[in-house]
């Protein structure tokens, strides 16, 4: 592929501008409602200005005391349908904005080039979808309330003014205090965010690799020491909250204080004042309420600047998630289904559009990281209807081979073509029906046995019996309590390991394709069962397999052997073939009698 140049990675500004216009009617709807109520506050100060200054003989002649307490009751009658408006309008937006985010960080992180590095770190990718999802919402909202706030300012501060030029400035200065107390920090803010999002992977990480462990830690009888190590993490991950979260109330505290001395400096100046009379109690009523309103706007304006640096922060690591140079696709807009019925799912593409004559790789290679370890230059021809095995001793690359060419892993060079056409995204392509594939460790879901199998497909019995069969588990049916209905537990625990890759490879069979590719499927299952899975497949017309092992089973039953040494192809061949010129491979043909593990 030609190289391209990289699009500019785009701001967190401007990321929220454009997260902001996502839903315009919604947003707008939200904004006007809260900026009403953020408004409220304004027409309070004149009416209790009115309502003090009737009482003292000080208002003007027309409005009566009784007047202006029947307006301040439609005042906060309004208010609060106007917040109910708000709550509804302010929903939908954030439910909106949150799926959209969720969304396109699903879909991104389903195409980026090594996806066993999401799996690997799945608890790191949760997190990005549930805190740092919310955590740019959150940012978002504050400008939800800021245009209300600046515009009260604006207008009690010229209210004010009218009043007394040199109170007004008293109160300013307590916004200005706030906003460089939060300026100077934002460095602060940043590190503390970052430290306490880190924590909080690295906790739920090793409660993840816990599930995915249990049985080797009963095994070796470590169940204390992983408990002990679990609550080291969630010792840190409570530290580095508690501080985030302190500095953020400080942070607060700072501001709610700074306008209550504001307040406290106010009275001491206008004592004198109102004792001359050249300033009324309604007057001091309004710079009362006035005073606190103008100093939360300047708090918000903090606020926004401190949720900008947090926001960063999560758009940053979403942005690595997905491999990506900024949150560009992130805010890609796409629609989301809030409401209503969802958009028919498209009809599975029939397999024999994509009929399988030949598949091809040319000089693939496939290296791990910045290590040695992989495969190189391999050359390989599956013809329709072959059941080809890859073998070789431990770490010799049969996964790595088998994960480059699925595109699971990325291809460092070389070619794969299907019929003779090139590939040119494996992880797209070679999928049901063209492909299906089982892992080395399958993974189940806390399902039924069914839905693991079907995984969305059509609920037809004869699909679910054909998979049943040729995954050799129908006397696994007899035995479990509900047969297909039994809900099999967090990755299967209520299964056996054999029953694990039976379940996993029915899955495979239920998809129907054109290619069925195993890695390493027999490891758990006894040599009648595995004998018996390869016969009933052999009996399946015109299938296509590709297979990783060092089982006889396997190996007796290839047409074609491709064995690989330290990451290349030592030999191909039938089985007389390799045990005739190879000593490699008669070295594993020993081994594999033996009972010896490789894999």
């Amino acid at each position: 592929m030609s190289a391209s140049t990289p699009a500019p990675a785009i701001t967190t500004g401007r990321t929220a501008f454009r997260l902001l216009r996502y839903r315009p009617g919604l947003f707008l709807g939200t904004i006007l409602f809260r900026g009403i109520d953020d408004l409220a506050p304004f027409a309070t100060g004149l009416i209790m200005k009115a309502f003090f200054d009737t009482l003292t003989g000080d208002a003007p002649s027309g409005l009566t005391a009784w007047t202006l307490v029947a307006l301040y009751f439609v005042l906060e009658v309004g208010d609060r349908g106007v917040l109910f408006a708000a709550a509804i309008f302010g929903a939908r937006w954030r439910f909106t904005v949150e799926s959209l985010l969720r969304k396109n960080l699903l879909i991104a992180a389903l195409a980026v080039s090594n996806p066993r590095a999401l799996s690997d770190a799945s608890g790191e990718t949760t997190n990005r979808f549930r805190d740092d999802v919310e955590g740019v919402v959150e940012y978002l909202e504050t400008y939800i309330h800021l245009w209300g706030n600046m515009v009260f300012a604006a207008l009690a501060i010229a209210w004010m003014a009218r009043i007394d030029v040199t109170v007004t400035a008293v109160t300013v200065v307590p916004a200005i205090l706030i906003v460089t107390v939060v300026d100077v920090s934002r460095r602060y803010i940043q590190r503390f965010r970052a430290a306490q999002r880190a924590a909080t992977e690295e906790a739920t990480n090793f409660a993840n690799e816990m599930f995915q462990s249990v049985l080797a830690l009963q095994v070796a009888t470590a169940e204390g020491s992983a408990v002990s190590r679990f609550r080291r993490l969630n010792d840190q991950r409570r530290k580095s909250t508690l501080v985030d979260n302190l500095f953020n109330q400080l942070l607060f505290s700072i501001n709610f204080n700074i306008s209550h001395l504001a307040t406290g400096v106010i009275l001491i100046l206008v004592a004198e004042q109102m004792r001359s009379g050249t300033f009324s109690v309604g007057d001091f009523a309004l710079f009362s309420i006035y005073v606190g309103e103008v100093a939360r706007s300047g708090a918000l304006i903090g606020r926004v600047m401190a949720q900008h640096r947090r926001a960063e922060v999560s758009l940053e690591r979403m942005s690595r998630t997905i491999e990506a140079a900024g949150p560009a696709p992130l805010v890609a807009y796409g629609p989301v289904f809030l409401s209503g019925a969802f958009p028919p799912k498209p009809a599975p593409e029939p397999a024999s559009s994509q009929r399988l004559r030949q598949l091809e790789t040319r000089g693939l290679t496939c290296v791990h990281g910045d290590s040695d370890n992989g495969v190189y230059d391999v050359n390989l021809r599956l013809e329709a209807g072959s059941f080809t095995v890859i073998t070789g001793r431990i770490g010799c690359g049969k996964t790595t081979l088998v994960r480059a060419l699925l595109g699971v892993l990325p291809l460092n060079s070389g070619e794969i073509y299907w019929n003779g056409s090139p590939v040119e995204d494996p992880k797209v392509f070679l999928v049901p029906p063209r492909c299906a594939y089982t892992p080395q460790v399958p993974r189940l879901f806390s399902e039924t046995l069914r839905d693991n199998i079907l995984l969305g497909l059509p609920e037809e019995e004869s699909v679910v019996a054909n998979a049943v069969s040729l995954g050799v588990m129908e006397d696994d049916l007899k035995t479990l309590e509900r047969g297909l209905e039994t809900v099999v537990g967090p990755r299967g625990v209520k299964l056996s390991g054999g029953q694990i890759q039976r379940t996993a490879a029915a899955r495979m069979f239920a998809r129907d394709a054109e290619l069925y590719v195993f890695d390493d499927l027999s490891s758990a299952l006894d040599v009648e069962t595995e004998r018996t899975l390869w016969e009933r497949l052999a009996k399946a017309p015109d299938q296509t397999c590709l297979v990783v092992s060092h089982r006889r089973a396997a190996l007796q039953r290839a047409d074609r052997i491709v064995l690989l040494k330290e990451g290349r192809v030592e030999a191909m061949g039938t089985l007389e073939e390799l045990l005739d010129a190879s000593e490699e491979m008669r070295g594993i043909w020993r081994g594999d009698s033996a009972e010896t593990p490789h894999t």
